[in-house]
């Protein structure tokens, strides 16, 4: 294989080879009579992704150039990264580079590409093939009951609206509008998330044919490289799908020139949790009323069932009993008839029975010194001598 693409052209390819690096770790290339195919696969297998560029977008074509007598072209597989390498800055490349020259060296298994730049600049990148072959998916976008055709500004303006932390995106679609939201699981914490919804007309749109009202949930990173792909080229964006469980097709072409089709896998949303907003209201109020919640009674304290307060004193790990001597049940109590008023009104409802719980640390600070402020306290009935005397004049 053979070709050679001119300058402005070489750009889009640059853009492609990117777009295509955000869905799968290795690229796929396969040449025939009449274009050259660049596939790749996430590692998930939920992403797919094809560009086909047509004989029309070479200046110089040849898909068997090095074995006239083979009638297939060329079917290899390459590592993303080193394809990267040779596009790095594909946003300038129109403009430095005259044209790109990329052929297989058939001795030593390896894609060259030759990037011709002004000022006689010229780099070479050798890229290892990795494998010798080719990669379909089978999926149908004719077929179909929905397609819609929109620009991509409609709905990367749209999409910018969701968190970055988002995975996964819902389109809704009835005969009269298109509601895109963020998917959120059933097992989330829905007071902690923030629920984005966004609603389209469908006369925003150019093509807006509905034959089946549906709901599909997808990848939203997936989603974002091709709308950032069809952004960069200007192009709109075509979608085709059926129902939920079967892929949605997202196509950008440029007439005759390239198609791209990215293929993304939906799975079944959770139907409770990806409600509108005005949904989610009704269904929590009404749970509120089931439960007998209202915000404008006040809460009352839960009593306890007979039969559960049974149990909690029949309960001898939570309750237990220590017996105690009977002269230290006797000391207790003469201590607890020489309380004074302030004292008892305050341990009235201490049985002296039981052992008291240990205090925390702000009772100890506050008990230290507890004596010390009673009005009853007479310095004269403390035993022993006096370390510091009073300086206050009385």
């Amino acid at each position: 294989m053979k070709c050679l693409i001119p300058g402005p052209n070489v750009k889009v390819l640059g853009r492609t080879i990117h777009a295509l690096a955000r869905f799968g770790d290795e690229l796929y290339l396969e040449s025939s009579p009449e274009a050259i195919l660049l596939r790749t696969l996430n590692a998930s297998e939920s992403a797919y992704a094809m560009v086909k560029f047509n004989k029309v977008f070479f200046s110089y074509f040849n898909y068997n150039y090095f074995s006239a007598k083979d009638q297939e072209g060329l079917k290899c597989k390459i590592s993303m990264k080193s394809a990267l390498h040779a596009f790095k800055s594909p946003t300038h490349m129109d403009k430095q580079v005259e044209n790109l020259e990329i052929r297989l060296d058939a001795e030593s298994c390896k894609l060259i590409f030759i990037i011709k730049c002004k000022h006689g600049i010229v780099k070479t990148h050798f890229v290892s093939i990795l494998d010798c072959k080719a990669m379909q998916a089978v999926y149908t976008k004719d077929l179909v009951h929905n397609r819609i055709t929109s620009s991509q500004k409609i709905l990367s303006e749209a999409l910018g609206n969701f968190q970055s932390s988002d995975d996964q995106v819902n389109i809704e679609v009835n005969t009269e509008s298109l509601i895109l939201r963020n998917y959120v699981d059933s097992s989330m914490d829905l007071s902690k998330v923030i629920r984005t919804q966004i609603s389209i007309k469908s006369a925003e749109f150019d093509t807006y044919v509905i034959g089946r009202e549906t709901v599909i949930t997808f990848t939203i990173k997936e989603f974002r490289a091709l709308l950032a792909f069809a952004e960069a080229l200007n192009l709109p964006l075509q979608l085709h799908f059926e129902v939920t469980g079967k892929p949605v097709v997202f196509i950008v072409h440029n007439n005759t020139t390239f198609e791209a089709h990215f293929v993304l896998a939906t799975t079944k949303s959770d139907t409770p949790t990806q409600t509108s907003a005005s949904q989610n209201s009704t269904i929590t109020d009404r749970k509120r009323k089931e439960m007998g919640f209202n915000s404008n009674s006040v809460r009352k304290k839960p009593n306890l069932d007979v039969d559960v307060s049974k149990c909690l004193d029949e309960d001898s790990h939570l309750f237990d009993y220590i017996e105690m001597p009977i002269d230290i049940i006797n000391a207790q109590n003469n201590d607890c008839s020489n309380k004074d008023i302030s004292q008892s009104i305050i341990q009235e409802n201490v049985d002296c029975d039981n052992i008291p719980p240990s205090p925390t640390s702000k009772m100890k600070i506050k008990t230290i010194f507890k004596r010390c402020f009673e009005s009853t306290f007479d310095p004269r009935s403390i035993r022993g001598s006096v370390l510091a005397e009073n300086s206050d004049s009385e």
